[in-house]
C-alpha cells in the first residue's frame, strides 16, 4: 500500500467514517516504472565536481567521479560519450597512459574532434606519431569546447617536435598558451611542454660529453645552464637519474641570487626528474612555490604539488604548506590558486565547510576573479553533497551568471529546477523546468522536463497549471508517451486524494482511447485498472463490473507481462469485481469471487485485502458480528498476524465496537485498539489508536485517562513528524473543557483552543473549532465569575472571539474555500452562541442578524435559525 493510500485510509479513519468502498485497497499502480518521478540533472552537479577536480590538478579524485558517474543507468547517451572522454583525459593526466587507452577503446561514441583529441595526445605520448598525425587531420579545433582548444594547440606542437619543425613548434606552443581559460590552464600547459622535453631528450654518450663540455666551459652563464638542463634531462632518458639528481643538486647549492629564474628551471627539472612522489621532487616543488620568482611557475609548482598530492596524508601535507602561505604577512602573487586548490583538497576529503569557506573567501576577496567559476563549482558541491538544495539553488544561479550561452549554461539550469525540486519548493521548481525548456539542453529529453514541469505543478498544489501544461504538451511531438502515461498518472493520483475521481476517470479514459503506441503493456494495463477503480469510486459499479471482465479477458490472453506483474494485476482486478458485485447487491457472486481470490492468490494483498472488503459490506448490511467475525478471524489468523492490514482489520474492528455504543463494548474497542499499539508499534495508525482510545475514554466519562492519552501524544509527537498532533491538542483541550468545574482546568483549555485558532498551520477547519470552543469557554468562565463586572468582561471577550471566527473564516476570501463542513458547523455554533448572548442581553436586531447570517450562508442549523426568526417575526407583529 503506498504512503498516499494509507494516508487517505486514516484521513478517513480520523473522520470517524466507515471503512467502506473509499479505503484504498492493494493496487498494481504502485510500481516505480509507473509513477517514476524522473530526476533529470543528478549527474550535471557529479560532472561539474568532476571538471573542477581535474581542473584544479587533482585527476584521480576526478576519475573516481566519473566513474560513479558512469555506473548512472539513466545517464544520457550523450552525456555518457562526453563523460566517457572526460575519464580518458583523466587518466591522461594522472600519467596512466595504460588505463587512458583502455578507456578510449571501451568507448562507443562518435568519432569527433573530442575523440580525436585524446587520441591524439594518447598517441603523442606513446611516441606513435603517425597517430598522432592522423588524428589532428580528422578533427577540427573549432568543433571543441574552449577548455580543450589548448590541448590542440599542444598536440600540434608535440607532433611538430617530434618531427624537429622547431618553427611550428614554438608557434603551436604559443597558439595553446593563448587559448588558456585560464592561468592555471596557461600553467598546465607550460608543465606539459617541460615534461614532453624532458621525455623527447634522448642523447647518446658523444653528445652527453660535449653538453659536460660546454657546461664547465660556460659555467656560471646562460649558454651553460641551459647545457646543464639538458644534460640533466640526457642522464635521466639513459637511467641514470640518481646521477642527474646529484648534479642539479650540487649545481642549486652554490647559484647567485641574481639568478632566481634559472635556480628556478633548475629546481623544476630536478623535480621532474625525481619523480612527483619522492621526497626530493616534494622539497623542490614546495621551494618552488613559496619562493619562485615568476607567479606561473608558482602555479607550475602547485600544479604537480596537488598533482602529488595522492592520499589524505598527502592532501592534509598539502593543506599545511597552503594554509603557511596564504596566512603570511606579504600576500602571495597566486593567492587566489592557493585558496582554490585548498577548497579542493578539502572537498576531496569530505571537510565540506573549510572548502566552503575558502571558496566564498576567494569570491568575496576577488569578485573580478578568472576562478570565479571555479569556486562557484566547489561552493555548488558542497551544498550537493550536503543536500543543502536551496543553498545549490542559489548557487547555481550565479553560476550561470558567469557561465557563457552554449551546454554547460543549459545543463545548469536543468540542475537549478532540480535543486528546487529537491527542497521541495516546487512553484520555483515548475518556473525552473520551463525556463529549462526554452534552453533546452541537447543531453536532456525534452519530456523528461516536461514530466518534471507537471509533476512540479502537482507538488505546488497547482493542479489548473499542471493540467494545462499536460493539455498543451500532448501536442509536442518531442513529448514521448512513456513520460506522458507517467506524469497523467501523478496528476490523476492527486485527483484522486483531492476528491476529483470524475475528471480523473475522463482524463484515464481519454488516454486509453487515444491509443498506446511506444508504452509498454505493463503501462497500459495500469492505467486500465486505474480507469476501473475511478469508475467504482465514482459509483459507477456496473462499469465497473464490465471493464474489470475486459481486463481480466486481456490477463488472460496471452499479453506478454511480467509473471509477478499478471498475477498481482489479476488478483486485484478480481478484488475490484467483487467489490463492484457486492455494490450492485449481487452477494452471491461476490462473496464466490472473494473466496476463489484467496484461493487462487493465497498470500497476496489483494487476498489479504479481501476480508477488510467483505467485512466492510456486512457492515453496511449491519451485520456487525458477522463483520466482527471477518476482521478478528483475519487478525487471529497466524498466516496474516504480519500482514500490512493487520492495524487496519483491529482499528475498524474497534470502530464497529465503538458505533455499538455499549460501556462494556466501548471497553472491549479500547483492548483492541491496544492490542494494536501493542503489537505493531511501528505502525502509522498507532498514533491515531491513541487519539481513539482518548474518545472512548471520554465517552466512558474517565477523563483523567483520556487526557493521559491526549497527553503523551502531545510530549511524544511534534507537528513536523505528525501533524495530526494537533486533534490530540484539540481533544486535550476538550477534555479540560469538560473538567471545567476546576478553573484551573478551564484556564488551560482557553489557552490550547486560542493558540490552535492563531495557528496558520493548522487546517482551516481545526481553526475554526478551536475558536468556536475558546468562545464557549470564555462563556463557562463568565458563569463562574466572582462579580458582575467580570462575568461581563468575559461575555464581551467571548462576544469578540466568536465574531473572529465567523469574520476570520468565513469572510475571508483566502480560507473561505478552505472550510469543509466540519468548519461550516463550526460557524454556525458560532452564530448560534452569538444569537444567544445578544438575546439574553436584549440586543434582539443583532441576535436576527447573526441567525439570518446562518440562513443566508447555507450553513448547518438552519432549521434552528428559521424557528428563531419566525419566533421574531411574531414577536414584532404582535407589537401594537
Amino acid at each position: 500500500m503506498t504512503k498516499f493510500m494509507r494516508l487517505m485510509f486514516i484521513t478517513v479513519l480520523v473522520a470517524a467514517v466507515s471503512l467502506g468502498a473509499q479505503v484504498a485497497g492493494p493496487s498494481p499502480l504502485t510500481d516505480p516504472l509507473a509513477m517514476a518521478e524522473t530526476v533529470p540533472g543528478g549527474w550535471i552537479a557529479a560532472e561539474w565536481r568532476a571538471n573542477s577536480a581535474l581542473q584544479a590538478g587533482f585527476p584521480r579524485t576526478a576519475v573516481a567521479i566519473y566513474q560513479e558517474i558512469l555506473q548512472d543507468p539513466t545517464l544520457p547517451v550523450d552525456a555518457r560519450s562526453r563523460v566517457g572522454l572526460s575519464r580518458v583525459t583523466a587518466w591522461l593526466d594522472a600519467g596512466d597512459l595504460v588505463e587512458a587507452e583502455k578507456g578510449l577503446q571501451a568507448y562507443d561514441g562518435p568519432r569527433n574532434s573530442d575523440y580525436q583529441l585524446r587520441a591524439g595526445l594518447i598517441a603523442a605520448n606513446a611516441r606513435r606519431i603517425p597517430q598522432a598525425k592522423a588524428a589532428l587531420a580528422a578533427g577540427k579545433v573549432d568543433d571543441l569546447a574552449p577548455a580543450d582548444r589548448g590541448w590542440w594547440f599542444f598536440l600540434q606542437a608535440t607532433v611538430a617536435d617530434a618531427e624537429n619543425d622547431l618553427e611550428r613548434r614554438n608557434r603551436a606552443y604559443d597558439e595553446a598558451g593563448k587559448a588558456a581559460v585560464s592561468e592555471l590552464q596557461r600553467a598546465r600547459f607550460s608543465l606539459a611542454q617541460e615534461q614532453a622535453r624532458l621525455r623527447s631528450t634522448q642523447l647518446n654518450e658523444v653528445q652527453l660529453k660535449t653538453l659536460r663540455d660546454n657546461m664547465e666551459r660556460f659555467q656560471g652563464t646562460r649558454t651553460g645552464y641551459d647545457a646543464l638542463r639538458t644534460y640533466a634531462a640526457g642522464l635521466a632518458g639513459l637511467g641514470r637519474g640518481l646521477e642527474a639528481q646529484a648534479m642539479l643538486q650540487r649545481q642549486l647549492s652554490v647559484m647567485p641570487p641574481s639568478e632566481r629564474n634559472v635556480t628556478d628551471q633548475l629546481r623544476l627539472v630536478l623535480g621532474l626528474i625525481s619523480g612527483e612522489g619522492s621526497l626530493a621532487a616534494q622539497q623542490a616543488f614546495r621551494q618552488l612555490l613559496r619562493e619562485g620568482q615568476k607567479p606561473e611557475t608558482q602555479r607550475l609548482a602547485l600544479q604537480l604539488l596537488a598533482h602529488g598530492a595522492k592520499t589524505p596524508a598527502d592532501r592534509e601535507q598539502l593543506r599545511r604548506d597552503l594554509t603557511d602561505l596564504i596566512g603570511a604577512p606579504v600576500q602571495n602573487p597566486i593567492i587566489e590558486d592557493l585558496l582554490l586548490v585548498r577548497a579542493q583538497t578539502e572537498l576531496t576529503d569530505k571537510l565540506y565547510a573549510p572548502a566552503n569557506e575558502d571558496a566564498r573567501a576567494l569570491l568575496d576577496r576577488y569578485p573580478g576573479s578568472s576562478l570565479k567559476a571555479a569556486a562557484l563549482g566547489v561552493r555548488l558541491s558542497v551544498a550537493w553533497d550536503m543536500k543543502r538544495y536551496l543553498t545549490a539553488s542559489v548557487v547555481i544561479a550565479k553560476l550561470r551568471e558567469v557561465m557563457p550561452e552554449g551546454r554547460e549554461r543549459a545543463e545548469l539550469g536543468v540542475l537549478l529546477a532540480e535543486a528546487f525540486f529537491s527542497a521541495e519548493d516546487y512553484k520555483n521548481a515548475a518556473y525552473a523546468y520551463e525556463a529549462a525548456l526554452r534552453e533546452r539542453p541537447v543531453v536532456v529529453k525534452a519530456g523528461i522536463l516536461i514530466f518534471q514541469r507537471v509533476l512540479s505543478d502537482i507538488r505546488a498544489e497547482q493542479l489548473e497549471s499542471a493540467v494545462k501544461q499536460l493539455d498543451e504538451a500532448a501536442e509536442n511531438p518531442a513529448f514521448d508517451a512513456v513520460n506522458r502515461w507517467q506524469a497523467e498518472w501523478n496528476l490523476m493520483k492527486e485527483m484522486q486524494v483531492r476528491g476529483q475521481t470524475q475528471a480523473a476517470y475522463g482524463r484515464v479514459s481519454r488516454l486509453l482511447q487515444s491509443g498506446a503506441e511506444g508504452v509498454a503493456d505493463d503501462l497500459r494495463i495500469r492505467f486500465m485498472w486505474l480507469r476501473a477503480k475511478l469508475s467504482f469510486d465514482n459509483n459507477q459499479p456496473d462499469v465497473t463490473l464490465q471493464q474489470t471482465k475486459e481486463l481480466l479477458a486481456l490477463l488472460q490472453s496471452g499479453i506478454q507481462l511480467p509473471a509477478a506483474l499478471r498475477a498481482e494485476v489479476t488478483g486485484t482486478t478480481q478484488l475490484l469485481q467483487a467489490q463492484a458485485l457486492l455494490k450492485l447487491n449481487r452477494e452471491g457472486e461476490g462473496f464466490a469471487m472473494l473466496a476463489k481470490l484467496r484461493t487462487d492468490f493465497l498470500g497476496t494483498k489483494a487476498a489479504e485485502y479481501s476480508y477488510l472488503v467483505k467485512a466492510d459490506h456486512l457492515t453496511q448490511k449491519g451485520d456487525m458480528a458477522g463483520a466482527q467475525g471477518e476482521l478478528i478471524g483475519f487478525v487471529d489468523n497466524p498466516a496474516y498476524a504480519k500482514s500490512e492490514y493487520a492495524p487496519l482489520a483491529l482499528y475498524e474492528a474497534a470502530l464497529n465496537l465503538e458505533r455499538q455504543g455499549l460501556p462494556r463494548q466501548l471497553k472491549e474497542a479500547h483492548l483492541l485498539l491496544q492490542r494494536l499499539i501493542d503489537s505493531y508499534p511501528q505502525d502509522e495508525l498507532v498514533f491515531y489508536s491513541f487519539l481513539k482510545q482518548g474518545d472512548l475514554l471520554r465517552n466512558l466519562n474517565d477523563f483523567a485517562a483520556a487526557r493521559r492519552a491526549y497527553e503523551y501524544l502531545d510530549h511524544k509527537y511534534s507537528y513536523s513528524q505528525q501533524p495530526d498532533v494537533l486533534l490530540a491538542q484539540l481533544a486535550l483541550a476538550d477534555t479540560l473543557f469538560e473538567q471545567g468545574a476546576n478553573p484551573v482546568n478551564l484556564e488551560s483549555a482557553t489557552t490550547i483552543f486560542e493558540r490552535l485558532r492563531d495557528l496558520p498551520a493548522a487546517r482551516v477547519d481545526l481553526r475554526a473549532e478551536a475558536g468556536a470552543m475558546w468562545g464557549f469557554a470564555l462563556m463557562k468562565r463568565s458563569g463562574a465569575a466572582a462579580t458582575p463586572i467580570e462575568r461581563d468582561l468575559q461575555i464581551t471577550k467571548a462576544q469578540s472571539v466568536l465574531w473572529s471566527v465567523v469574520n476570520t473564516f468565513l469572510f475571508d476570501p483566502a480560507l473561505a474555500p478552505k472550510l469543509g463542513a466540519k468548519g461550516r458547523y463550526w460557524i454556525s455554533r458560532s452564530l448560534l452562541e452569538l444569537g444567544q448572548i445578544h438575546e439574553e442581553a436584549g440586543n434582539l436586531d443583532e441576535a436576527q442578524r447573526a441567525y439570518q447570517l446562518i440562513v443566508d450562508s447555507k450553513l448547518g442549523g438552519i432549521a434552528q435559525a428559521q424557528d428563531k426568526l419566525a419566533r421574531y417575526r411574531t414577536l414584532g407583529a404582535a407589537k401594537p
